[in-house]
């Protein structure tokens, strides 16, 4: 306790004001400013981007990445800001920034794809045993009499590709069976499924069981939809998100079975079902995230900020695992106990 010691009451009085404006004084917080540096590189590639408008909303500062894909910050006070980030040839990003301590971050964008040039148009499908219903591996798949064609793999699969939308007429032939040939129309941007039999005997054969569906060449080469075909796991393709219409990347998994998306104040985690162990106290596992077979967060206590990762509109499709049962082996190491979500961009 300090003490006044004044010669009259009046100085005492006039002491003890400017005693109290100091104290007042001290106890207005001083605002700290650091000063940082940001990269933004290109989601898919890696390398860095030159000539992003950087723009700090509600501050007035406004930056251009150097060749390098750098800015620098001299001076900016701690706190929450929302970063915007735009370029003429990226999708552009926006997200909240928080400023805690000097230093430097890096960032991605994803690239703008020309529509139409990352979906698959034409024939798949699988051929078996009429009677026993085994596929049929090595069989011939000819395409308008001898114009192309393809072979079916151990599994009976085939797959022709990059066909003019219209009918094609198309041949199935293997030795020891009765070859068939069947009208088939493709749809501009879109798969026919096809489900056909050969059989032993040269009998009356049932019609083919035709699907339509859309395919993204990016999600075929990765092996996403035979795994769809396998019945494990959740999945998103292409065609779900834009149905979906998401604006954020944990909007695409609201909704979906063994799936919670949870808030943390403005951030949102996603936790999967072996993760939620925590429910009562909040304590939860999350879980692993591979973006285009690359591992991007180890999962456990930590939560994978995937809203900062990218943007829905250049993803292709995504895979979710909620548990290790039926998860497939290249990512069922140690560490995926709490679950896995693959991420395939459009490439």
């Amino acid at each position: 306790m300090r003490i006044l010691r004044c010669m009259s009451w009046t100085a005492c009085f006039a002491m003890a004001l400017q005693v109290a404006a100091g104290t007042a004084a001290a106890q207005v917080p001083v605002r700290e400013f650091v000063a940082i540096t940001g990269k933004v590189l290109d989601a898919l590639t890696g390398e860095p981007i030159e000539g992003v408008t950087v723009v700090l909303e509600g501050t007035g500062l406004r930056y251009e990445t150097n060749v390098n894909g750098e800015f620098s910050v001299d001076r900016i006070a701690v706190g929450a800001y929302r970063l915007q980030l735009t370029h003429p040839e990226y999708n552009p990003a926006i997200g909240d920034f928080n400023v805690l301590r000097a230093g430097g971050f890096q960032t991605t964008m994803a690239p703008v794809i020309a529509s139409g040039s990352e979906v698959i148009t034409g024939i798949m499908g699988v051929l078996r045993d009429r009677n026993t219903g085994n596929p049929l591996g090595g069989a011939r798949v000819q395409l308008d009499e001898g114009l192309g064609g393809t072979l079916t793999d151990g599994r009976g699969r085939f797959m022709i590709d990059e066909l003019a939308p219209g009918w094609h007429v198309v041949g199935f032939s293997q030795f020891g069976y009765a070859s068939r040939t069947d009208s088939i129309e493709v749809l501009p941007g879109r798969v026919t499924n096809v489900e056909a039999s050969l059989s032993v005997d040269p009998v009356q054969l049932a019609p083919l069981e035709v699907v339509v569906e859309r395919r993204e060449v990016a999600l075929q080469k990765t092996g996403f939809y035979d795994r769809q075909s396998e019945g494990f796991g959740e999945f998103i393709d292409r065609e779900d998100i834009e149905f979906r219409g998401p604006s954020e990347m944990t909007d695409m998994f609201q909704g979906l079975p063994g799936v919670l998306v949870h808030a943390d104040g403005i951030d949102k985690w996603v936790v999967l079902r072996s993760g939620r162990i925590g429910d009562l106290d909040g304590n939860y596992c999350y879980p692993r995230v591979y973006l285009d077979d690359i591992l991007v967060h180890m999962g456990g206590t930590e939560p994978a900020g995937i809203d900062h990762l990218l943007t829905p509109g250049v993803v292709a499709g995504v895979e979710i695992y909620p548990s290790t049962a039926g998860m497939p082996a290249q990512y069922s190491s140690t560490g995926a106990s709490c679950g896995v979500i693959l991420i395939w961009t459009r490439r």
